[in-house]
């Protein structure tokens, strides 16, 4: 395997196990904090958690561009290209954080707007301060991230993720063992995020001294240019927050605080699950990239496909563990009064699977900077997601709202951005509809006997679920090897998934004597 294939299968092994440990220690840790907290208290930091997560909106879609613009000049050993994309960006931050802080303020002092009580409106304000704090202090730290990244220096952004991951559970455990409550939450998301932002800007300048904090290098015509680029992803950004970060505040308007604990709980399962899939698919934006800049067509479409069929295999399975398990998971993880989660979970990953069946469709988009249409498509679905909710929690409750997020979804995601990416990447719709429809059906086939497995041996606790789900897995994974996929494509995933059991290098294309992608 190539250095750059290396490096790609690398980042994407390295993202999926941040995203699996991150995920199993808050599996771990939720039943805990909930009945700590209980059920009120953790309503209003889930609120809280859910309006700072908007905050994220005034990254403006930047993040992308500097990743960009400083791996380019890193690329082109441009050093002083390098300063001024590295302080113009500092500045830009450093000028949102302060944003950031203003909001925070404005938010905190509109508290009794969103709580019913001066008991949990005291509260509220409290942790939005202290998670304002944060993550304006995390704003500007995220430019050196960005050059560490931007260097390839994944496996050491990872390990501070692990960090701060293994500080703050530890740190929550423990205060929460010894009696403290919901605003000590936040101050442990604080505190323990700062040695990793002290350590990404130590490494920054430690494998890239050249770089200096200098007035000179502010240039406005380097920032004109990251919000040029960054423009689309900011509303992009936008459609993502509305289509499935805006729930939590609809169940909590309509239907209460308490309601908010159990949604959540089928939204974190359903986060869990797309990031997953995009941890371990998200590397295809660059070869697309590569693949367009060599003006090589064919292998762009022989990638595409082939990754079209790994969307779909791995979303399906995940989705199916979701359905299969869903129940007696949250039964054995929260108790059975969180049962009522189960119907909500199973709406919202019918619209989650078709979305990420279409993963390395969007991965093409950006890669080739065919995403501006892909803004409107999503703005439009998002309105509608918003206008649904609204629509059907007067009547439904917690799964309207799931409804209502679903719906659009499944629309602009199994018609429209299929049939766009298709014409802008001259694939005959056909011959993808061919491919997909194949892919899905050998998936459903796959799952038939993990299917009989689960309904007779699953059962609320963790040995019987985790049983059946690795021998489930093993079943799925032998029959789409046997009948899905080609043998260079077998070759290729035996390499990805473990690399030294190959003793040649693959070609991504798929095809002799073509382009090579990795």
């Amino acid at each position: 395997m190539s250095t750059i294939a290396g490096k790609l299968v690398s980042g994407s092994v390295t993202r999926a196990t941040n995203c699996v440990a991150a995920s199993l220690v808050s599996l771990l840790v939720t039943p805990f904090v909930v009945h700590t907290l209980g059920d009120r208290q953790y309503g209003i930091w889930t609120l809280v958690a859910t309006l700072v997560g908007y905050y994220g909106v005034l990254d403006l879609g930047l993040s992308p561009a500097i990743s960009r613009y400083l791996a380019r000049s890193l690329g082109a050993a441009n050093s002083e290209e390098c300063n001024r994309i590295f302080n113009t960006s500092i500045r830009i931050y450093l000028l949102l954080g302060s944003l950031i802080l203003l909001l925070t303020g404005v938010i905190a002092w509109l508290a009794p707007l969103f709580c019913k009580n001066a008991e949990e409106a005291s509260l509220f304000w409290k942790i939005i301060l202290i998670l304002g704090i944060n993550l304006s202090i995390e704003f500007p730290a995220k430019v050196f991230r960005g050059l560490l990244e931007s260097n390839l220096h994944f496996a050491l952004t990872a390990a501070l993720d692990l960090l701060t991951l293994g500080l703050r559970t530890v740190a929550v455990v423990v205060l929460l063992l010894l009696g403290c409550r919901v605003v000590a939450l936040a101050w442990v998301t604080l505190i323990a995020g700062t040695p990793s932002i002290l350590l990404s800007v130590y490494w920054a300048r430690k494998h890239l001294p050249f770089l200096s904090l200098d007035s000179r290098y502010w240039h406005l015509d380097t920032a004109k240019t990251l919000f040029s680029y960054s423009a689309f992803s900011f509303v992009a950004q936008l459609a993502y927050i509305i289509r499935f970060r805006v729930d939590s505040v609809v169940v909590a308007a309509f239907v209460g605080l308490v309601a908010v604990t159990h949604y959540s709980l089928a939204d974190r399962l359903e986060q869990y699950f797309m990031g997953i899939v995009i941890a371990l698919l998200g590397v295809f934006t660059s070869v697309f990239s590569r693949l367009e800049g060599a003006q090589d067509l064919e292998a762009l479409k022989r990638t595409f496909l082939f990754g079209s069929k790994l969307a779909v295999t791995i979303a399906s399975f995940c989705a199916f563990g979701l359905l299969a398990w869903g129940k007696p998971f949250i039964i054995r993880w929260m108790g059975a009064p969180y049962a009522d989660a189960y119907p909500v979970l199973v709406v919202l990953t019918i619209g989650l699977t078709f979305f990420l069946w279409q993963t390395t469709s969007i991965s093409l988009l950006y890669g080739t900077s065919k995403h501006k249409p892909l803004a409107l498509f999503n703005s439009i679905e998002a309105l509608a997601n918003l206008a649904l909710s609204l629509v059907l929690v007067r009547r439904y409750g917690t799964l309207g709202v799931a409804v209502g997020t679903t719906i659009p979804l499944t629309i602009n995601t199994l018609l429209v951005i299929p049939i766009y990416v298709c014409r802008v990447s001259k694939i005959h719709y056909s011959a993808y509809f061919a491919t997909l429809t194949k892919t899905v059906g050998v998936s459903i086939a796959s799952l038939a006997v993990p299917t009989l497995l689960s309904l007779k041996f699953a059962a609320p606790d963790y040995k019987s679920l985790f049983s059946v789900g690795i021998l489930s897995a093993i079943l799925y994974s032998l029959s789409l090897w046997r009948f899905e996929f080609r043998s260079k494509e077998n070759s290729l995933l035996k390499q990805a998934v473990w690399p030294r059991l190959a003793s040649f290098a693959i070609a991504v294309d798929l095809k002799p004597k073509t382009h090579r992608i990795l």
